[in-house]
């Protein structure tokens, strides 16, 4: 008996045991492993973040270009009684503003039409407007002062700057843009629009996230008589 305790003294002396550096040394190791999981961690969270409000952003600018593209590619003159020439179908034309008369969405049995307005709210979001009309004679269309409805088409647009096309370029039948006055085109003006450039560029819904989403497109209006030489 005596012997055994002799001999478990004797391994006991000589198991030294973990030493202080080993233990600090362990430490150091998990703090790294755990701040590189971190960060990894926070990274994916980040792209996914970004992902998504880019995507939400996309659809949104998507969306608004597409009811514009509607609204301008079914717009058509408009007949005056007592007037030889049809007013045209772009009633105020700017850079960030427009208002046209167009068969959107209309009954096939008895087509009517309606005047939309497209412009920048106080928040800088693309509105769209429109009003009803009402047949005056037969053939001939009025419209109502009070507006039918509205409805918020994208988020806050960011202001083009320098060389950056407007959000309204408008275009001859030779694809040459307009000089816009202050005041919008001209009745002249007007009436030689055979297309319109559409610039939207917005940034997505996160303010730090990266590159703003842009989206440009030349919407033909083949309803107002003119033919364009130039696509």
């Amino acid at each position: 008996m005596i012997g055994f305790f002799s001999r478990f003294r004797a391994l006991a002396r000589n198991e030294s045991g973990i030493t202080l550096v080993e233990i600090l040394v362990a430490t150091v190791v998990t703090a790294i492993i755990m701040v590189i999981a971190t960060n990894v961690f926070i990274n994916a969270g980040q792209a996914t973040s970004l992902g998504k409000s880019v995507n939400i952003s996309t659809k949104a600018a998507s969306l608004g270009l597409n009811e514009l593209s509607s609204a301008i590619r079914f717009s058509a003159t408009n007949p005056v009684q007592g007037q030889a020439i049809n007013d045209p179908a772009i009633v105020l034309a700017k850079n960030d503003q427009l208002i046209l008369i167009s068969y959107l969405r209309v009954n096939p049995s008895s087509p009517q039409p309606v005047k939309v307005q497209f412009s920048i709210d106080g928040s800088g979001r693309l509105i769209e407007v429109r009003y009803d009309s009402y047949e005056m004679s037969p053939g001939f269309w009025g419209f109502y002062a009070t507006s039918s409805s509205s409805q918020i088409l994208t988020g806050a647009l960011i202001p083009s700057s320098g060389t950056e096309a407007k959000l309204f370029t408008y275009l001859d039948s030779d694809n040459n843009p307009l000089t816009v006055p202050n005041a919008g085109l001209t009745l002249a003006q007007r009436q030689s629009v055979a297309a319109i450039k559409v610039s939207i560029k917005l940034k997505s819904n996160d303010a730090n996230a990266g590159n703003p989403v842009k989206f440009e497109n030349v919407i033909g209006m083949p309803n107002v008589g003119i033919n364009r030489t130039g696509q």
